[in-house]
């Protein structure tokens, strides 16, 4: 159940050992939250980060995930998971006949025992489907151009390439991961039907033995739920996450049918109040199936010339450090104030930065949006966001002294590898620069989520463990539908596609093996 990465590669593990195979989708199309995505996934001591000049061990790996974890850790999961995820690498490109490429990535907390500056992150390669199969997968975003991460990374962004790309289909990112995995399922006969939603799990007795769609007909064998996360059902997300609201950066079928099933069949449930955590913005009018749609703030915070201030116009994050841990430091509750008060917090940016750098899908020279607020003067923008002015301009201009001699004593921002890797480096100062130049600029930033990571919890093959000790028989899971196997942790780009190619598989093969 479920066409994401996880799914896919259950799928494809399951029919490598011989199962018969049925993939079931919810929506029109295959994909996912993972055709929406960078693509990336996070794999250690894989074979193309030694060649690329990245060498890595296991054992680094098991050390740096540790001491990521603050004690909430599976470490059997994560055992198993730095075992195999080097060879995973190698097998998603062997059964796909598709390349992959390390990438110059800082892992997110690079300075922790047993940190990388690169070569656990990988993407595919770009990946031209037929006409047929591209009308299966989930279409990218409608801004998103056909580049790579590499190209992004090592700004060789060619014009000419990317039109040459839209005109013949090709596909990149998280679209060349589904796409290349679904092209191999099918060659293995792979029964793929969308448009295909569960209403339940068929048992006898205890052990799950298929399910019933929506329309009445059953499905027999063993299933593993690969649904995605839960972000788009409000009565879950209030249920279970920190923040009662997220805005979800996602595609639409992420509500959490997988998690109900499992809670009904006696699942024990783990990482619940847990996400892939992330600032967002929203663009007026954007949805996606009818649904709302945010975007991710990514490098538009590690830039020179920008700063994000809580409602109180008060500075309380590095702003460059990685999207999960400044979205999870949006969730900050104020007990006096009875009220979060970061939500909603601000960008703010100067015409320096306005005039250099694209802003969400805002790009330089281009006229001011409704949604952007602008403003002569620090004092005028505080008023137009409702923040009082005289903290705003205390704050604009504590960063401003501390930047100019290229510091941030308050939070640190551009002394970490991956700060600097995110922000401008073309400069001396990737991350740093007084806001001085009016106009001002300010977008509101909002709790987001690219995916819970909350559901049952599983064994090392990805076995639903039942809540009284065991397994639910014939029930398996994986990914953003399953507990995070790392807990917590969010290691670095792809730590979402890694672990979910690494157990996604082993729940396939698993299965299949009876």
């Amino acid at each position: 159940m479920g066409s994401g990465v996880a799914g896919l590669s259950a799928a494809l593990a399951a029919a490598e050992a011989g199962a018969a195979v049925t993939l079931l989708e919810s929506t029109s199309t295959v994909g996912g939250t993972t055709a929406l995505s960078g693509g990336v996934a996070w794999l250690p001591a894989n074979d193309l980060a030694a060649a690329a000049g990245f060498p890595d061990t296991p054992e680094d790996a098991r050390t740096y995930l540790r001491g990521l974890a603050l004690g909430d850790i599976d470490e059997e999961l994560v055992d198993t998971f730095v075992a195999e995820a080097g060879d995973t690498a190698s097998w998603v490109q062997r059964v796909t006949g598709h390349g992959w490429v390390a990438l110059g990535y800082p892992d997110y907390h690079c300075e922790l025992p047993g940190g990388r500056e690169g070569g656990r992150s990988l993407e595919p390669l770009p990946f031209t489907p037929t006409a047929e199969l591209a009308a299966q997968v989930r279409p990218a975003l409608s801004w998103r151009l056909p580049m790579t991460q590499h190209e992004i990374i090592a700004n060789t962004l060619n014009r000419d390439v990317l039109t040459r790309r839209r005109d013949e289909g090709v596909l990149t990112m998280g679209a060349a991961v589904v796409g290349s995995l679904l092209a191999a399922v099918l060659r293995l006969g792979v029964d793929v039907r969308v448009e295909a939603p569960v209403a339940s799990l068929r048992r006898d007795g205890e052990r799950v033995v298929g399910v019933t769609l929506d329309s009445g007909e059953p499905v027999d064998g063993a299933v593993v739920l690969c649904t995605g996360g839960f972000e788009r059902d409000p009565s879950l997300a209030r249920a279970f996450l920190r923040h009662p609201s997220p805005a979800p950066t996602g595609a639409p079928g992420a509500t959490g049918s997988g998690l109900r099933m499992a809670m009904a069949a006696g699942a024990a449930l783990g990482n619940m109040s847990e996400a892939w955590w992330c600032p967002a913005m929203a663009i007026p009018g954007e949805e996606i199936e009818g649904k709302p749609l945010h975007r991710l703030l990514l490098a538009e915070r590690a830039r020179p010339g920008s700063i994000m201030v809580d409602g109180r116009g008060q500075r309380f994050a590095n702003e460059a450090q990685n999207y999960n841990d400044v979205g999870r430091s949006l969730h900050d509750f104020d007990p006096g104030a009875f009220a979060f008060p970061r939500d909603p917090s601000w960008l703010i940016v100067d015409n320096g930065y306005r005039a250099a750098y694209p802003l969400g899908p805002l790009l330089p020279g281009e006229p001011d949006p409704d949604w952007l607020v602008r403003a002569d003067s620090v004092e005028e923008l505080a008023v137009a966001i409702d923040v009082e002015p005289d903290r705003l301009v205390a704050t604009v201009s504590g960063f401003n002294a501390a930047a100019l001699v290229g510091d941030d004593p308050a939070f640190g921002r551009g002394r970490s590898a991956y700060d600097r890797f995110v922000g401008d480096r073309r400069l001396d100062q990737p991350n740093l620069r007084p806001l001085t130049q009016g106009p001002f600029f300010a977008v509101r930033v909002l709790p987001g989520t690219l995916g819970t990571k909350g559901g049952p919890r599983t064994d090392v093959d990805g076995r639903v463990r039942h809540v009284e000790g065991g397994v639910v028989e014939g029930l398996f899971a994986a990914g953003n539908a399953a507990a995070s196997p790392l807990g917590m942790a969010y290691p670095g780009a792809g730590g979402t596609i890694g672990p979910a190619l690494v157990f996604g598989r082993r729940a396939g093969a698993c299965a299949a093996s009876g």
